[in-house]
């Protein structure tokens, strides 16, 4: 049974209105056609699913959103994260897995994925994982963030640690990068990128279709990248159609 058909049995059943299957339908909707103009284009190297360096030692609050709004952010007075908003948090082993619902019940249970409005306040030393369909991503000094939108947009700021896939949307905001290899791969959207202070990094930049502005970055011996400081950590950001706009502040 396909995600749309479980939806349109739910709504049979009288387990959920008809608006909020229409909600979920148009998110689903909204994130397959992201997938498929983007598999369209870009072929294989979408299949693969984000992977690379990540900080040893981080724990992982991991998170699966089929629509809604996502805000998360460091809170360093906190020893384990706290969830705002109706979820379901499950131990998984070290790290947590959060699941939201929509008000009024967790009726769609494991089906089809979740819709809803989260608040993540992350002490130091967690990540955080998303795997979202169709959502608006909020992310604020946390250690890691890795995942894959499929549609929506993601803002940053001061963000230590990125390997993130964006199929169709924007992504904006600040990054604080000392070390590690870090990774932003942006299929059909806008990147605006501000590298704060304090960061050490080597910047590969690559614009399929679209134009590149990269600003207050130092040249490397070959000219094709640049570089901030020492250049401890690396930063690839690809973006196949958009604009792309790197600088250091």
């Amino acid at each position: 049974m396909s995600e749309q058909e479980r939806i349109q049995a739910l709504l049979q059943a009288g387990k959920i209105t008809q608006q909020e299957a229409d909600l979920l339908l148009s998110a689903l909707e909204e994130g397959d056609t992201a997938a498929q103009q983007a598999q369209a284009t870009l072929g294989e190297q979408y299949a693969a699913q984000p992977s690379g360096w990540q900080p040893e030692g981080l724990r992982w609050v991991r998170v699966r959103l089929t629509a809604g709004q996502l805000e998360a952010r460091l809170d360093e007075s906190l020893q384990m994260p706290v969830v705002e908003g109706p979820a379901e948090v499950r131990s998984a082993g070290p790290d947590l897995e959060v699941w939201p619902e929509m008000a009024g019940g967790s009726f769609l249970g494991g089906l089809i994925g979740r819709v809803g409005s989260l608040e993540l306040r992350l002490p130091p030393g967690w990540g955080l994982e998303i795997d979202s369909k169709a959502a608006q991503l909020e992310a604020e000094g946390i250690a890691f963030l890795k995942g894959r939108v499929a549609a929506g947009n993601v803002e940053l700021q001061a963000v230590e640690g990125l390997n993130l896939e964006v199929t169709a949307g924007n992504v904006e905001g600040s990054l604080l990068l000392r070390d590690g290899q870090h990774r932003l791969r942006a299929s059909m959207g806008n990147v605006e990128l501000d590298l704060l202070p304090g960061s050490s990094v080597r910047l590969s930049p690559s614009v399929s279709l679209g134009n590149q502005e990269i600003r207050g970055f130092d040249r490397t011996p070959n000219g094709a990248k640049g570089q901030l400081g020492e250049g401890r950590a690396s930063l690839e950001v690809s973006v196949r159609m958009g604009n792309l706009e790197v600088k250091a502040r």
